[in-house]
């Protein structure tokens, strides 16, 4: 950072900022260890980026010399990295730490205080600021810019700024959010620079199985990163959550809020306000430095709540990012004007771009200076208004619980009668890892004039985090923004709608009126999430599990790797949970066996006779393709079915080119890339080597000849136009050539209709499942086409559910899914994302399905149904463990 500083006086209500004279120069205290002695670099040295292995030995050896610095372990990463933050404070507030703990959580939860208290306590408290050095490890400044922030905090001495931070601010201080990725990308940098291939693209997702979509799991918490920086923003309470990125829009050399529109209206106008503040402080701050460059209201808009640094806003806490420029990694790289946009070339000023970058050399140590003066003033803020802060998440919280005792939804009740009631508890589980409360009905519950039964999961909205709750369970309303009146209209940054009981297929009704005293003494507090008990009715050799349930292909795995025999039902046959088509029937196994399995997946298990007319089927070989372009569908398909026990093998180019695919593999899974990278990948000289390619002409043979083979190829969204093109399939995507302003749907959750319920490929699904459509395309048979429409939009109706749907009369009648069939085998496109982001649980079984379908479930298209074989004998049940 610059030597001569000064700081800004910032007036919140009137976003005025003023200017201080220079600082006292900062002096390093003796005691306290440089970066450059401990890593043998400065952080932001070309040419140079310091791992997450070495950062935290840097911290270690910090928290040792200094008295303002204390670690604390958060967990363990994906791959098994201890992960510590630093808590950086004056001495006396960290000897203080519980207490200042307890002040910030009673002020975010509001209840038992009046305006009085709690104005006390925000006078008496400290503000707890999350500052991070950014989940993505591509963009490498922040976990670099971190090193030195803490150095400046531990070390300044005779500093009023710093002082007054020390003195105000406690700082959470996340040297990363992904430290597994900080290795990875610095490993990958180190053995290429100096090299042709010094500034090529990490050819691996830099977060195991998410990759960027680290940033995307903020409310499912899927990820174990995702529930370590919740479960700490839920236990400190930080009024201030602030994440870096770096990818500011080209020329200018950072983004920082106010974001563009639109904006949720479920966030309290208090953390809104705050938000822009702190933006426009940044950027006076980064001006005052000689720091130009800042640009708001470009690009990013604050409409997705899933955003992993932006989920806290719905917490009260001022949630959001910036964006600083970035080249690759810490290799500098030059900018002349002549570069630039046409319409930035004249560097003129803007009202969101006061001070345009005029070009130049942009090192690593440039956005490290950008990130840290963006941090101090962050703080600077928290500093000066430390208690309007504290006060104002009081007061948002105290609205929040106000609102809804006076206005609907008064709650939302997830009735304990469900399809799958499994998802229905997961939803529950989902909701309260985010500090949401739930109660549970121990009598039956009336709401709306419907009775629901005891056993019901009621969300009393009366609570300080209720914005939340509505955000999640409510149905999105994209508003219609245009670049003009009748032009495309403007593409969110995310996805439009999520609704998470319509992606997880789990009814949830919101109460529309007050619920009545009588009602709640019915409801008990759930102190803590238990998932439902599964059990084993009934007396028999053979066990029927309904196909409805998610977790019935886990128990399939389960019983397979137990030594079972498995079969299923293509006759209808009474389950738990009624009578259906494609019962699971287990045998050869002992009851006790099967008990445990129905207690780990909350499964209602029927022990009967042993059943005729079964198709036996054994544990099903699945290839999941992963290609070098770090495919992020890729990662998030193989946690789902490595958490669904079906172990996949990853198959990579050459794995796929070298042929006989029928002899190792049931079911191959292509999940959503464009055509072009599946079939080219990396061109020559962009990537080493060994990393470059798709599978060419001799894997789309290999896939080929594996499907007239008699194997099931699966393919989700954009994948399967490569399997139209490059198989030869007689099937078109009607939404082919349109332009953004003819058909638009970035993100959103559609309807769609099941033909044929009683097909192997749809058992378990509802009649009319809400798939999540994104960017994808929409399918219409052509000559010659042999196979059928498993799933189709209606044909007189808007499909749209949740989100933002432009000409969807496109859709109408158009199919989503559909079976193809191939030689002996089939292949399932689907051309929707039926695991998107580990969320569209609703939509799990149409991949699940097609998973067995080599294992003739059903006659090939065109032919009658499949007779049924008759099932082998049921051995004797094996004797109890």
């Amino acid at each position: 950072m610059r030597k001569a500083m000064s700081h800004i006086l910032a007036a919140a209500a009137a976003l005025l900022f003023l200017l201080s004279g220079p600082r006292a120069s900062a002096q390093s205290s003796s005691k306290v260890p440089t970066p450059e002695s401990i890593l043998g670099h400065r952080p932001g040295d070309d040419f140079y980026l310091a791992s997450y292995d070495e950062s935290r030995a840097y911290f270690q050896k910090l928290a040792e010399a200094s008295d303002r610095v204390r670690l604390i372990k958060v967990g363990k990463t994906s791959r098994g990295i201890d992960w510590e933050i630093a808590i950086i404070s004056a001495p006396e507030n960290l000897a203080k730490l519980d207490r200042y703990k307890e002040i910030s959580q009673r002020l975010a939860d509001g209840r038992g205080l009046d305006d009085a208290a709690a104005r006390s306590l925000a006078r008496e408290g400290k503000a707890i600021v999350h500052l991070d050095g950014g989940l993505h490890s591509t963009e490498v400044a922040g976990a670099q810019h971190s090193i030195l922030l803490a150095h400046r905090l531990a070390s300044a001495q005779g500093d009023p700024e710093v002082d007054a931070i020390l003195k105000n601010v406690i700082v959470m201080l996340w040297p990363t959010l992904n430290p597994d990725g900080q290795n990875e990308v610095t490993a990958w940098y180190r053995k290429n620079v100096g090299t042709v291939y010094e500034v090529s693209p990490l050819p691996d997702l830099y977060q195991e199985y998410v990759g960027h979509d680290n940033n995307r799991d903020g409310y499912m918490n899927n990820m174990v990163e995702s529930q370590a920086v919740t479960r700490a923003e839920l236990e400190w309470a930080p009024v201030i959550f602030y994440c870096h990125h770096q990818t500011a829009p080209f020329p200018a050399r950072i983004f920082i809020p106010p974001f563009v529109e639109p904006i949720s209206s479920n966030i309290h106008p208090l953390m809104g306000r705050w938000l822009n503040v702190l933006g426009m402080n940044i950027a006076a701050y980064l001006d005052g430095h000689g720091m130009p460059g800042s640009i708001h209201r470009v690009g990013f808009d604050n409409w997705y709540p899933g955003f992993l640094d932006y989920t806290h806003i719905f917490r009260n806490s001022i949630s959001f990012f910036t964006e600083t420029a970035l080249y690759r990694y810490a290799t500098p790289r030059f900018y002349s004007v002549d570069e630039f946009p046409a319409d930035q070339k004249n560097l003129n000023a803007g009202v969101m771009y006061s001070s345009p970058w005029k070009g130049g050399w942009w090192r690593l140590r440039d956005a490290v200076d950008y990130m840290e003066g963006a941090s101090m003033a962050v703080l600077d803020t928290a500093a000066k208004f430390r208690e309007d802060l504290l006060f104002n998440r009081y007061q948002a919280a105290r609205d929040n619980v106000k609102q809804f005792t006076s206005a609907p939804p008064y709650a939302y009740v997830i009735p304990a009668r469900q399809r799958d009631l499994g998802e229905a508890a997961t939803l529950v589980e989902k909701l309260m890892v985010n500090g949401i409360e739930v109660h549970k009905a121990t009598k039956p519950f009336h709401a709306n004039g419907v009775e629901h039964p005891e056993g019901s999961f009621v969300v009393l909205m009366d609570q300080p985090f209720s914005p939340l709750v509505k955000e999640l369970l409510e149905t999105q309303k994209y508003p219609e923004l245009r670049e003009s009146p009748n032009g495309p209209p403007l593409r969110p940054y995310d996805v439009t709608g999520w609704t998470l009981s319509l992606q997880m297929g789990v009814r949830v009704a919101p109460v529309l009126q007050p619920v009545s005293p009588a009602e709640r003494a019915n409801l008990s507090r759930v102190a803590k999430f238990e998932r439902p008990a599964g059990r084993v009715d009934g007396a028999g050799v053979s066990y029927v599990l309904s196909h409805r349930p998610n977790a019935s292909f886990t128990a399939i795995n389960a019983l397979f790797a137990a030594g079972a025999q498995v079969a299923f039902a293509p006759s209808e046959m009474e389950t738990a949970e009624g009578r259906e088509t494609g019962a699971i029937v287990a045998s050869g196994i002992s009851r006790d066996a099967v008990e445990k399995i129905a207690r780990e997946t909350s499964l209602s298990v029927k022990a009967v006779a042993a059943p005729a007319g079964l198709v036996n089927v054994k544990k099903a070989r699945v290839g999941l393709y992963r290609s070098w372009t770090a495919n992020i569908d890729e990662g998030w398909t193989r946690w789902i079915l490595e958490n669904y026990g079906f172990a996949p093998v990853t198959l990579r180019n050459d794995g796929i080119q070298a042929g006989n695919l029928r002899e190792r593999f049931d079911a191959i899974i292509l999940p959503d890339s464009s055509a072009r990278s599946i079939r080219d990948g990396f061109g020559p000289g962009i990537v080493p080597g060994e990393y470059s390619g798709g599978l060419g002409s001799q894997g789309a043979t290999a896939l080929r000849e594996f499907v007239q083979a008699g194997g099931v190829l699966i393919t989700f969204n954009n994948a399967s136009l490569y399997a139209i093109e490059d198989l030869g399939l007689p099937v078109k995507n009607v939404l082919a050539g349109l332009k953004p302003e003819e058909f638009y749907c970035s993100g959103s959750l559609l309807r769609v209709e099941i033909a044929d319920e009683s097909h192997s490929a749809v058992w378990g699904l509802p009649r009319e499942p809400v798939v999540m459509f994104e960017n994808g395309p929409a399918l219409e048979p052509g000559e010659g086409f042999v196979g059928r429409v498993l799933a189709s939009y209606p044909k007189t109706q808007s499909p749209l559910m949740s989100g933002y749907l432009l000409h969807g009369e496109k859709l109408q009648g158009k199919a989503a899914a559909i079976e193809v069939q191939l030689g002996r085998g089939r292949v399932y496109l689907l051309a929707f994302r039926p695991q998107w982001r580990g969320q569209s649980h609703g939509t799990y079984k149409f991949f699940m399905n097609a998973i067995y379908e080599s294992q003739g479930l059903s006659k090939p298209s065109g032919s009658r149904p499949a007779e049924p074989r008759p099932a082998a004998a049921a051995p004797a049940a094996k004797p109890a463990n």
